[in-house]
């Protein structure tokens, strides 16, 4: 009996990170090394959740975008993969800075260090956040995030490439390394990125007097809203205090439908091209210009910026209320199926990748690497119904079955080397199927 209340106890203070409900004394540690790789081990958490919103969001009545959910846990699957590759080069400037430039010296085990760090880090990412929707160059980025249509746990998924890869948000954190210990700094940084996956639901609404200090899904829904009085509000991680304090503070209005994604919504779920499409959008502001200094300075200011107006554009140009249908795949319920089943497959050998990343070999990793990105680009081209689509899978199939068996399997995995290759093969015979019936079809 004992051992049942230890293993609930357990899985409630899983669940309770995800709310920043957690023990200082538990989370605190003398260094980097020791401390736990909380987004890893938080996973299967956020998974059961996003299962149990989906099932009373269709109990509801309410239609689930099964594709731009793929798509957006895709794009995060993406974008951690990509932070295991520079994620330790922004720690050891982390600790540098801290280590030559620090003022004072906090104690990592002190209650006090662990509430001020949280604030901190906070703070650092507001104005990560606010500089993200404020420069163009890091909205191109940024608005990767904010381009599902939909307002979902999944959506918390859908980040951009470019910011893991080039760890864009910790570089807004470094002046916190003058005062905070670089073990607090990485705890608290993981728990600032988690807080924000429960906020990405409608089903959770208002918290009351709390949401004076801390964010909340409704905060949060404004702040993804494309309505004109949504545009560029609620920066905040977990704490709404400093957006009341710089004056971005907007609470979500009753009078209105939200309506989610970007002021220009793209139209398609090609994972790969979500990533790049807006920089064009930004360089054509200035296609036309005979000034110089403004094909510089586009990079600079506000998305909403266009020539002749302020740096930051002027939102009362943007529509009141957006008018669009959201966009859903139009695939068949056994093409869903079977791109579900290949993301779940994904999901597994990343959490493999996460887990074993340090130990394995640098040709193991980019294989797996390849073998994520290849896959995950698939499905997204399924969704599109893109003309690439079935070379694409058969040639992912073929290369991954080859490849594997030249390497001789990955014993550290989940896969067995058995079912690693029946999934494979039975994947090839699929694609090869359909292929043969959608030529027959157009005969």
């Amino acid at each position: 009996m004992a051992n049942v209340s230890l293993s609930v106890a357990d899985v409630a203070e899983q669940y309770g990170m995800l709310f920043y409900i957690i023990s200082p004394s538990k989370t605190s540690f003398p260094t980097m090394e020791d401390c736990p790789d909380y987004l890893q081990k938080a996973m299967p958490y956020m998974v059961t959740l996003i299962v149990l919103e989906a099932v009373i969001n269709w109990w509801m009545g309410k239609k689930h975008n099964v594709a731009d959910s793929v798509t957006s846990i895709s794009s995060g699957l993406i974008m951690t993969m990509v932070g295991m590759l520079t994620h330790g080069m922004i720690l050891s400037i982390y600790s540098y800075v801290h280590e030559h430039y620090r003022v004072m010296d906090l104690p990592w085990d002190s209650a006090v260090t662990w509430v001020i760090t949280a604030v901190l880090v906070d703070l650092g990412y507001y104005w990560f956040h606010r500089a993200s929707h404020e420069v163009a160059f890091l909205w191109s980025v940024h608005q990767v995030h904010h381009s599902s249509e939909e307002f979902n746990l999944t959506t918390a998924f859908r980040q951009p490439v470019f910011q893991g890869l080039f760890q864009l948000t910790h570089w807004f954190y470094l002046p916190a390394a003058l005062v905070v210990p670089p073990s607090q700094f990485l705890v608290h940084s993981q728990f600032v990125f988690l807080f924000q996956f429960w906020i990405h639901s409608e089903l959770i609404g208002d918290i009351g007097p709390l949401g004076w200090i801390f964010n909340t899904s409704t905060y949060h829904q404004v702040h993804h809203g494309s309505n004109r009085y949504c545009l560029d509000k609620n920066y905040g991680g977990f704490l709404s205090v400093w957006d009341r304090i710089f004056g971005t503070f907007q609470d979500l209005r009753s009078d209105q439908e939200t309506v989610y994604g970007l002021i220009d919504q793209p139209q398609f779920f090609n994972i790969i091209k979500h990533q790049f499409f807006y920089f064009k959008c930004i360089q054509d502001k200035v296609a036309t210009s005979t000034d110089w200094l403004d094909q510089i300075t586009v990079w600079f200011k506000g998305p909403g910026w266009f020539p002749g107006l302020p740096r930051l554009g002027n939102n009362d140009l943007c529509p009141e209320i957006p008018e669009r249908k959201i966009h859903y795949s139009t695939i068949s319920i056994l093409s869903h199926l079977y791109l579900v089943i290949q993301l779940i497959g994904v999901f597994i050998i990343h959490d493999d990748l996460s887990r074993l990343y340090g130990s394995m070999t640098q040709g193991v990793t980019l294989a797996v690497m390849a073998f994520i990105l290849w896959t995950l680009t698939s499905i997204s081209l399924h969704y599109d119904e893109h003309p690439l689509t079935i070379p694409m899978e058969l040639s992912r199939c073929a290369v991954s079955l080859a490849v594997y068996q030249m390497m001789g399997g990955w014993k550290e995995g989940t896969f067995t080397s058995s079912a690693f290759t029946v999934w494979m093969t039975s994947s090839l015979l699929i694609t090869m199927a359909a292929s043969f019936s959608s030529k027959k079809k157009k005969a």
